[in-house]
């Protein structure tokens, strides 16, 4: 009778402390702090595709980060993790600066690492990354939604090291793929264009 109530009991506490886990999800920040440079690599292969948020995906939308610092691109467009720099080819993209200031011909606009995590511009749109994964958009038409969810191609939860390097990664992605997650100005236009369906250019014109 005791074993059976204190299985029970470890049962409860169990459950209790993933229902907690489930509603008050800590910054990686707080569970993996990084510095902003160099920029890590995951332990082993990260994987970003669509999240659950209702958007309208482009067919090819998705990047795989690899464990030796290379980054597949849509359309099998090569790129790789070098230093505080994203390399596509021999030419450096974007570089991200020891106070956390992200930029280069990569992305549209200038952004920065938050005290919180988030990887943002001016205006405060731009992506954060959480410890399940999961990519949120921190403007546009699907706020506080996640747009892309990285997963390990191996078994079990990733480790969140090198969470930094996978939140660039995203931002090119969702910049260049879904800009209309990220920026209020380009939500109207969205919309109204997706019976009629966006341009969305090749990535061998997002590195110029």
């Amino acid at each position: 009778m005791r074993a059976g109530s204190a299985i029970l009991l470890c049962f409860a506490v169990a459950s209790c402390a993933e229902l907690q886990n489930a509603v008050s999800t800590k910054a990686l920040t707080d569970t993996a702090p990084e510095p902003n440079t160099p920029l890590s690599v995951p332990t082993e292969t990260m994987t970003g595709a669509k999240g659950p948020a209702s958007a309208t995906y482009p067919s090819d939308y998705g990047v795989t980060v690899k464990s030796d610092g290379s980054i597949v691109f849509p359309q099998h467009t090569m790129g790789r993790i070098k230093g505080s720099a994203l390399l596509v080819g021999n030419e450096t993209v974007l570089t991200v600066s020891p106070s956390g200031v992200v930029k280069g011909s990569a992305l549209k606009s200038t952004y920065h690492f938050t005290d919180t995590g988030e990887l943002v511009d001016d205006a405060g749109n731009g992506v954060r990354i959480s410890p399940d994964g999961g990519v949120r958009a921190m403007g546009g038409a699907w706020r506080h939604q996640d747009v892309m969810t990285f997963t390990p191609d191996g078994p079990g939860r990733w480790d969140q090291h090198a969470w930094r390097t996978l939140e660039v990664v995203a931002l090119v992605v969702i910049e260049n793929m879904l800009p209309q997650a990220l920026h209020d100005s380009d939500s109207s236009a969205s919309d109204a264009g997706k019976s009629k369906g966006l341009y969305i250019p090749p990535p061998s014109e997002w590195f110029k």
